[in-house]
């Protein structure tokens, strides 16, 4: 819970940040940090306790490859989708007062005064809903896909510290600035859902969910779980299943496997 809840609170307190101060021509460069290092951050807080799990999607994509319990995931579940509540609860209260004096009490979904995408993400205008569902299939299978490899220890080996750094910059440059233009790059259903719920309590209104005749706030649920266990299983068929034995060498500090190839403890 409180991994998710760092993760979306400092991301949407970003959100927030570009929003009030109108910095539009900087603001996808300033998201996409902000979550980056948010993610990072979060995997620091909680990488020793529960192993840094504050997506669902990347939850379940590991769960299907036997990498998390089953019997665990009801519980992350609960924990990370009530984290980004929270999360994006803190960031209502810390920028009331400045959209307040902004954008005054009209609260806007869409249009040049919209702030609902400070919570939630919303489909570009250019990309249908089907392109939508395509692009987080995509980019949140990559992510599993990445995330796989930097905690393989059979692959680089990349040292357990530097983890959290990997990943939060896997999201920052595959993932936000490569899927950030059909719908904001959600990839974390709970970082999603949960502040979108959000603004449908503090008044921005039912438009949140029913945009697109409701054909679009289901997509970063689905589509980012499907991509998650699609990722890890690719990850697995192809790379992790053909590993040979490894030999190792501690004084050295190097790992030779039985084809001769060396692989050096880095990241």
């Amino acid at each position: 819970m409180l991994g998710t809840f760092t993760l979306t609170c400092i991301g949407c307190a970003s959100n927030a940040y570009v929003t009030v101060a109108k910095e539009a021509a900087i603001g996808h460069v300033v998201g996409a940090f902000s979550w980056g290092l948010a993610l990072t951050a979060a995997i620091y807080v909680t990488g020793g306790v529960s192993g840094g799990h504050v997506n669902p999607a990347v939850s379940l994509g590991l769960a299907s490859v036997g990498k998390l319990e089953w019997r665990k995931l009801p519980h992350y579940f609960a924990g990370q989708y009530l984290g980004a509540f929270i999360g994006a609860v803190i960031t209502y209260c810390v920028y009331y007062d400045p959209l307040t004096k902004v954008f005054g009490d009209n609260l806007q979904v869409s249009g040049p005064n919209a702030t609902a995408g400070i919570f939630g993400t919303f489909p570009n205008e250019n990309s249908s809903s089907g392109t939508c569902f395509l692009d987080q299939v995509v980019a949140v299978g990559f992510f599993l896909l990445l995330i796989n490899a930097i905690t393989d220890k059979k692959n680089m080996n990349c040292p357990k510290g530097l983890v959290p750094v990997a990943i939060g910059l896997c999201d920052l440059g595959l993932l936000v600035f490569a899927f950030g233009y059909n719908c904001g790059a959600p990839i974390n259903p709970a970082r999603d859902f949960a502040p979108r719920l959000l603004t449908l309590i503090a008044g921005w209104g039912p438009e949140v969910f029913s945009i697109r005749n409701y054909n679009y706030f289901w997509i970063p649920i689905v589509a980012c779980h499907l991509g998650g266990v699609i990722g890890s299983w690719l990850y697995v068929l192809l790379i992790e299943n053909h590993f040979p034995d490894e030999e190792y060498d501690l004084s050295e500090g190097e790992a030779m496997n039985r084809n001769g190839t060396i692989f050096l403890h880095t990241c």
